[in-house]
């Protein structure tokens, strides 16, 4: 009987220790697989945080294109000295009315990248109220020198809002878009 204790117990501490490695080895495996769920999160927040950066340049560079037209219109009608002719100013006021149409469709065309898809629904709302803004202003230009364009401005900010949402929600710092696309 002693002979068949000594292989049963032998038996029964293999079993144990190999339990207790196989549990080692679990504990290990979630570790690891932890770690590479981890490090893909932060690798898929930079990737966002990246493609929101670039998009913001992106907007910025297509409603910088060709909104100069408005701005030279704003300031002509502005002049005090050397100020531009009734059909001069009527001329840059067609001019402006076209860019602010132009910037529209332009923002409108603009795709949301893929790199920015969990957020594209906040992004194009902002988008649209961007092109609502250039629309509207657009439909309201006036040849009066201190014109508000209460409506539009806000859109603008509407649209400011939105995105600032959207960057936070990403762990950046808000951006000033009025500030870049100012020529």
């Amino acid at each position: 009987m002693k002979k068949l204790m000594l292989p049963f117990f032998l038996l029964s501490m293999s079993l144990f220790i190999a339990a207790c490695s196989s549990d080692e080895g679990s504990t290990e495996e979630k570790e690891t697989n932890t770690e590479a769920t981890e490090e893909s999160a932060k690798s898929d927040e930079m990737e966002m945080k990246s493609a929101l950066l670039d998009f913001q340049k992106e907007v910025i560079n297509t409603v910088n294109a060709n909104d100069s037209a408005i701005y030279t219109f704003e300031s002509a009608k502005a002049k005090e000295e050397d100020k531009p002719s009734a059909e001069e100013i009527a001329k840059l006021k067609t001019e402006a009315e076209t860019a602010a149409k132009t910037v529209a469709e332009d923002v409108q065309g603009l795709e949301v990248p893929a790199g920015l898809d969990s957020k594209k629904e906040e992004i194009q709302g902002a988008l649209d109220d961007l092109a609502k803004s250039y629309e509207t202003r657009a439909a309201n230009l006036s040849d009066e020198a201190n014109a508000e364009y209460t409506e539009s401005d806000e859109q603008f900010a509407s649209f400011e809002e939105k995105m600032a949402a959207v960057y936070e929600e990403a762990g950046l710092t808000k951006p000033s878009f009025s500030a870049d696309i100012v020529d």
